[in-house]
């Protein structure tokens, strides 16, 4: 690979399958953990499949949205990741997210725009709750402080 760029990219579109095909120590690849892109699992098949972050914003990604035809590949992509698994399918999405990218804030993500309604009526739905944080026993009390008079001090009163 001519620089770095070049090799993480083609690492990304299409991994190795060296690692895929080794059973390790099993003649069946049900007996190993495959991660797996959209783009490299086209004519794979699992018995379980995971497709994570299916948020708009992240699939389709956000900087896929400039034009149909982006849009157009990245609705391929989603079908080919979501008619891999043969037994067992699972989409996620996050519904409260922290991204220092977009805002440094929480923000409330949408499901991706390629789930419709009636694809996600024929879905189990399945809310994970945020654990309960644990009660401090003795709530800490900010202290006041003169902030003009630090400033002041430290500065010889601009």
């Amino acid at each position: 690979y001519p620089d770095r760029g070049s090799f993480l990219s083609a690492l990304a579109l299409e991994p190795p399958s060296a690692t895929q095909d080794i059973g390790f120590g099993s003649d069946s690849e049900d007996d190993v953990l495959v991660l797996s892109t959209a783009h490299s699992a086209k004519g794979r098949e699992w018995d379980a499949v995971f497709v994570i972050w299916a948020a708009d914003g992240w699939f389709p990604m956000a900087r896929a949205l400039g034009s149909d035809e982006e849009i157009d590949e990245e609705r391929r992509l989603m079908y080919v990741a979501m008619t891999r698994a043969r037994d067992y399918l699972a989409v996620t999405y996050p519904f409260n997210v922290y991204d220092s990218r977009r805002s440094a804030d929480y923000t409330i993500d949408q499901v991706s725009r390629f789930l419709d309604r009636g694809v996600r009526d024929l879905m189990q739905k399945v809310v994970v709750d945020q654990p309960q944080a644990p009660v401090d026993p003795a709530p800490h009390v900010a202290s006041t402080l003169d902030l003009r008079a630090i400033l002041n001090q430290r500065f010889g009163g601009l």
